[in-house]
């Protein structure tokens, strides 16, 4: 297992991975997951005091006042070329709190075996490279300082005419920065600039993609112990967010990092705040993101909220329960998002158990209101991974959860998923989505992840719905939206919200695909 960069042993590990912590000190049982979220255990550790200025450590090996006086008097010796950038890059310096807590400016020099990676991201292409410095992961104890890393593979994500970076993307990088250094979210070394002069992030390197591409490698085949694993880990991040009053505005398949680890699927949100044009102002107007991870209202006019985060939260739940990205069968149009924003929702696969349907509904609710917040999710989906997984004491759950493991493991010869060729108008990647108007084409607990674990695995050549070809017209990538007017509810005023139907509490969850639901709140 892998701890987060600048962790030293598991003493000093902080609770931005709860799920790992839980793992390593084998605390799981009778513990107050709430607490750890949001306790700061770097508090109750103690760093030493600094051998210069005798004042306490904010982490290990590391002195607020001496080391970001020592980057401080480094400022001379680079330049980004853009004062702007350099400013930002600083800031980050001049306030971080440990070793692994700043960006830091990277010449491209530094960079060898340049890829691309033939995709796209939020604002131009991604490429693959090896750092041949590397970053500041490993501490000489002995004179306790922290030193390079050496070679390293890392992603570099192309800002397109950044060149002319405006003052508002600039503005988004100022607000958003601790979400580029948190231990709970993807981690962004720094930033460097091609021989093209557009400027690129340098971030972590993830083995296995995003989302999208670790559900086509795994062929859609997810055990519930996963899928709640990672959604814990994607709740984290999501808290860390909210929490500090920011929302992410674009969260999808393509925005979640993957990385396989031994012990944990190492789950990580990507590209929090960072959407829109480098170079030219954002229409308030304009609406951009995955049309089947976009919350309803967000299509009526209204603005990005906590609220429709968690409804794409809910949207990513469906999607790793189905093991198929949502609406792939059809192209994603004004057609999809008038439905949408009549009430319709993907079917709910059978077998998914019911208070995990319960918990997903309530994210997909059409009132924004009634959606749970992140702190919720992360306490339920947290008391769900160790009550199912992670509990040293057998019990009934872990029984059946082990049996159905086994029953998989055992039949893995017959897995016949098959992966499905996307509609190309099925758009899973962010860009901005242009003229799509003028296209022409506890016990109880236990017991119900059991059963559905067995359902699931046993009758593998029955499921149909990983047969469904992918619409040509199924997009997954960001896009701008641009409408004549909102998509009202029928021709209700906005803001009303239409009567949805109480779903009844049944294991097999088959919905039409206008079925309108909403269920009470998780307590």
């Amino acid at each position: 297992m892998r701890l987060p960069r600048g962790i030293l042993d598991v003493k000093e590990f902080k609770a931005v991975n709860v799920k790992i912590f839980f793992k390593v000190i084998n605390v799981v049982k009778a513990v107050n997951v709430k607490y750890f979220q949001s306790a700061n255990i770097n508090k109750a550790l103690s760093y030493g005091n600094c051998p210069e200025c005798k004042g306490q450590r904010t982490s290990a090996a590391w002195c607020r006042n001496c080391d970001t006086a020592n980057l401080k008097g480094k400022f001379y010796s680079w330049t980004s070329g853009n004062s702007m950038i350099d400013e930002f890059i600083q800031y980050t310096q001049l306030n971080a709190n440990d070793s692994t807590d700043y960006l830091e400016w990277i010449d491209f020099n530094q960079f060898d075996l340049v890829e691309n990676t033939n995709k796209r991201g939020a604002f131009g292409s991604i490429y693959s490279a090896i750092w041949m410095e590397g970053p500041t992961w490993n501490l000489d104890e002995e004179a306790e300082v922290w030193t390079r890393n050496g070679q390293n593979k890392v992603i570099l994500k192309r800002l397109d005419n950044s060149h002319n970076i405006n003052q508002e993307f600039m503005n988004q990088l100022h607000r958003y920065y601790k979400c580029l250094q948190s231990g709970s979210l993807a981690d962004y070394f720094g930033i460097t600039k091609d021989p093209t002069s557009c400027y690129m992030f340098v971030m972590r390197y993830y083995e296995n993609g995003n989302l999208y591409s670790f559900l086509d490698e795994s062929m859609g085949v997810f055990c519930w112990r996963d899928i709640i694993d990672m959604l814990w880990a994607i709740s984290a991040g999501l808290n860390f967010i909210h929490e500090r009053d920011l929302i992410h505005g674009n969260l999808h398949g393509g925005n979640i990092l993957v990385e396989n680890e031994i012990y944990s699927i190492d789950t990580k949100i990507a590209d929090t705040g960072l959407h829109g044009h480098v170079d030219k102002q954002i229409s308030s107007k304009q609406i951009y993101g995955v049309i089947p991870f976009i919350a309803p209202e967000i299509f009526n006019g209204y603005t990005l909220t906590k609220e429709s985060d968690i409804y794409s939260f809910g949207m990513i739940m469906w999607m790793l329960s189905a093991g198929v990205r949502p609406y792939c069968d059809r192209p994603h149009d004004t057609q999809l998002i008038q439905e949408i924003c009549s009430g319709t929702r993907p079917n709910i696969v059978s077998g998914t158990p019911p208070i995990f349907a319960k918990l997903m509904l309530q994210c997909l609710d059409a009132d924004p209101s009634n959606r749970p917040t992140a702190s919720q999710l992360c306490e339920y989906l947290g008391n769900w991974f160790i009550a199912i997984c992670d509990d040293p004491d057998p019990s009934e759950l872990s029984n059946q959860f082990n049996v159905a493991e086994e029953a998989k493991f055992a039949n893995r010869d017959k897995l016949r998923f098959n992966l499905i060729p996307c509609h190309e108008n099925a758009i899973y990647f962010r860009n901005w989505v242009t003229a799509i108007c003028d296209d022409p084409d506890p016990s109880d607990l236990s017991n119900q992840f059991g059963v559905a674990e067995e359902i699931k695995f046993s009758n593998l050549e029955q499921l149909h719905f990983n047969t469904l070809p992918c619409h040509e017209n199924a997009i997954y990538y960001s896009r701008p939206l641009n409408f004549s007017e909102p998509f009202l509810y029928g021709k209700m005023q906005k803001g009303n919200i239409p009567r949805l139907y109480r779903i009844t509490n049944s294991l097999s969850f088959i919905f039409s695909m206008n079925t309108k639901y909403v269920v009470s709140k998780i307590t």
